[in-house]
C-alpha cells in the first residue's frame, strides 16, 4: 500500500517535465517569430530603396495609378523620377516602379522590310553576285518604288532620344516585364510603333524621287533648283512631321541610310549606272574646283588691265592737257613778239637736233668765198659717216 503514492507523484513529475519543454519550445518558436517578423518588417523597409540610374528615370505605380514625388522642394511633385536620387516605394503588388531608357540614344532599324532575302544555308548574309538570278518574291522580299516605278532595296536606322517619359510610357512602351514567346518573333510596343513610323516616311519620301537620285541620296529641290536636297534629310523632316502629331515623347537624334543596293536581277547593271553617276560627279567637282580656280585668276586680270588702263588714260590726258597749255603760251607770246619767239623756238629745235649728235664741227662762215678747214683726227678716231660698233650691236 505505500507503493502507489510513489508512482502517482513520478506521474505527476513526468506531466510537469512535458508542460515545462513545451512552453520551452513555445518560447523558441515566438522568439524565432519575432525574428522572423522583425527580418521581413527590415526586408520590407529596404526592399523598396532603390536609385534611378544615370541615363534612365523611372515611374511609380500604386496599385496601378501613376504617383508623384517630390524630388527638389522648390519645383513641387512630379511623376517623373530622375535619376541620382534615392526613392522608395512599397514591394509588389502594392507598388511597381517602371524604369524608362530616357535621356539616351535609342537605336530602331528597318531590318528587312525593304531589304531581299537571304539565303537560310548561308550563316552570313550572300554575296550580291551570289543571288543575281534569284527573282524578288513579293510576301518574302522587301523593297521599295521610287518615282520613277523602279525597284530599290535599302535599310534604314533611327536614334531617338526620350524627352517625355511619362508620355513614352504610357502611349507606346512596352513593358518589359510583359514579354512573351510571341514577342521574340512580332515586335510590339515601342519597337513596332516607331519602326513603322520610320518604314512609312521612307516609303512615301523615296515614291517622290528618281531611281537616279535615291541611288545618289540627293537631289535639286523641285522648289529652286540651286538648293541640294538629301535623301535622309527630307526622311528626317517626314517623321518629325509624324511624331509631331502624335506627341510620343521622343525627339530624333539621326536618321541614317545604312544599306542601298538595287534589285539582284540587274545588280550588274546598275552598279554601271552608279559608276557612270560616280564619274559624272567626279568631272563635275573637277570642273567646279577648275571653275573656282580659273575665274578669280581672269577677275584680277581683268581688274590688272583695267587699272593700267585707267592709268595710262590719266597720264595721256594730263600730257595733253600740259602740252595744250604749253602750245597756248607759246601761241601767246608769239602774238605779241613774233621774232623773239622764232628765234627762241628756232634755238630749240637746234639744241634738241644737237643733242642726238655725238661728233659735232662747228665752222664759221665766210664771207669772201672758200675756206679750208683742216682737222686733226687720231688713229682710232672714227670716219665721219661710219657706224659704230655700239649702234650696230644695239640694232
Amino acid at each position: 500500500m505505500a507503493t502507489q503514492p510513489t508512482h502517482e507523484s513520478e506521474g505527476l513529475e513526468g506531466v510537469g517535465a512535458g508542460l515545462t519543454s513545451l512552453v520551452k519550445m513555445l518560447q523558441v518558436l515566438f522568439f524565432g517569430l519575432r525574428i522572423l517578423i522583425i527580418g521581413i518588417f527590415v526586408w520590407l523597409v529596404f526592399s523598396g530603396v532603390f536609385k534611378v540610374e544615370d541615363g534612365k528615370e523611372a515611374l511609380l505605380f500604386r496599385f496601378g495609378k501613376l504617383q508623384k514625388k517630390v524630388i527638389d522642394p522648390t519645383q513641387g511633385p512630379t511623376e517623373v523620377l530622375r535619376s541620382g536620387h534615392w526613392y522608395w516605394a512599397w514591394p509588389y503588388p502594392i507598388d511597381s516602379v517602371r524604369i524608362i531608357p530616357a535621356q539616351q540614344a535609342i537605336s530602331v532599324s528597318t531590318d528587312t522590310i525593304f531589304w531581299p532575302r537571304t539565303n537560310p544555308n548561308e550563316i552570313e548574309a550572300p554575296n550580291p553576285a551570289a543571288l543575281r538570278n534569284m527573282p524578288l518574291v513579293p510576301g518574302q522580299d522587301g523593297y521599295l518604288l521610287t518615282g520613277d516605278t523602279n525597284i530599290m532595296h535599302t535599310v534604314w536606322s533611327l536614334t531617338y532620344r526620350v524627352t517625355d517619359a511619362r508620355k513614352y510610357y504610357l502611349d507606346i512602351y512596352d513593358d518589359p516585364e510583359s514579354d512573351d514567346e510571341n514577342k521574340k518573333v512580332f515586335k510590339r510596343g515601342h519597337d513596332a510603333i516607331i519602326q513603322d513610323l520610320l518604314a512609312n516616311s521612307v516609303l512615301a519620301e523615296i515614291g517622290t524621287w528618281s531611281v537616279e537620285d535615291v541611288l545618289r541620296s540627293s537631289r535639286q529641290s523641285p522648289d529652286d533648283p540651286e538648293v541640294k536636297e538629301l535623301l535622309t534629310d527630307r526622311v528626317r523632316d517626314r517623321l518629325e512631321a509624324h511624331l509631331e502629331k502624335l506627341d510620343l515623347g521622343i525627339e530624333i537624334q539621326m536618321v541614317n541610310l545604312v544599306e542601298i543596293q538595287p534589285p539582284t536581277a540587274t545588280f550588274e547593271a546598275f552598279r554601271k549606272v552608279v559608276d557612270a553617276a560616280t564619274d559624272q560627279n567626279r568631272l563635275i567637282e573637277e570642273a567646279e574646283k577648275y571653275k573656282a580656280t580659273v575665274i578669280p585668276k581672269a577677275e584680277g586680270e581683268a581688274y590688272r588691265i583695267l587699272d593700267e588702263a585707267r592709268a595710262y588714260r590719266t597720264r595721256i590726258v594730263e600730257s595733253v592737257k600740259a602740252e595744250g597749255a604749253y602750245f597756248e603760251t607759246v601761241r601767246q607770246e608769239y602774238l605779241k613778239n613774233p621774232k623773239t619767239m622764232l628765234v627762241a623756238l628756232y634755238s630749240d629745235a637746234i639744241r634738241d637736233v644737237l643733242q642726238k649728235v655725238e661728233t659735232k664741227y662747228i665752222i664759221h662762215a665766210n664771207t669772201e668765198g672758200e675756206q679750208e678747214v683742216r682737222l686733226l683726227l687720231g688713229p682710232d678716231a672714227p670716219k665721219i659717216g661710219a657706224k659704230r660698233e655700239e649702234d650696230t650691236d644695239q640694232k
